[in-house]
């Protein structure tokens, strides 16, 4: 299984393989974590340094505190990644929808324009992060009300990149 996991802007694929081996963006590493009596401390040995972490859930992240600083750790499983999907306030086949960026990364397609009308299931914009293609879908028939990036954009996580009603 492998996960995207981001800090600031800065992502890394971790992947723990069938033999339970570690890997970083794909190099292999030594490492053995374990959970204390507090479920939120956790204790973490990773290339022969030891770590003592807290990891506390938030609403769509992570809170790590490490040597005594906070970190704001996003995580998501490949296929949640992969497909990108729509992030925001969506209501049940009604309301505004607001389409964010899940990741940092370059707009290298925009295919829709304020005004147009869209199916579900439509390709709005394709966000490249990380090497990989992500397209973002309509995911109900709506109309775009706002695009607020354009082709070549860098956008950052969390991102407002259109909203359709």
């Amino acid at each position: 299984m492998k996960y995207i996991t981001t800090i600031d802007e800065k992502s890394v694929t971790i992947g723990i393989d069938d033999d339970g081996q570690l890997l970083l963006d794909g190099s292999p590493v030594e490492y053995d974590f374990h959970p204390s009596s507090d479920p939120t401390l956790f204790s973490l040995l990773l290339d022969h340094k030891s770590y003592e972490l807290r990891i506390v859930p938030e609403d769509e992240s992570f809170s790590v505190q490490l040597d005594g600083s906070n970190i704001d750790v996003a995580v998501e499983d490949e296929r949640t990644h992969r497909l990108a999907g729509v992030r925001g306030r969506m209501a049940s086949g009604t309301g505004e929808i607001i389409l964010k960026s899940p990741m940092p990364g370059v707009i290298i397609d925009l295919l829709v324009g304020s005004g147009d009308a869209v199916e579900s299931g439509q390709t709005l914009l394709i966000l490249e992060s990380m090497k990989m293609h992500n397209e973002f879908k309509a995911p109900r028939q709506a109309v775009v009300k706002e695009v607020r990036v354009a082709v070549g954009d860098n956008v950052n996580q969390k991102q407002v990149m259109v909203i359709l009603e």
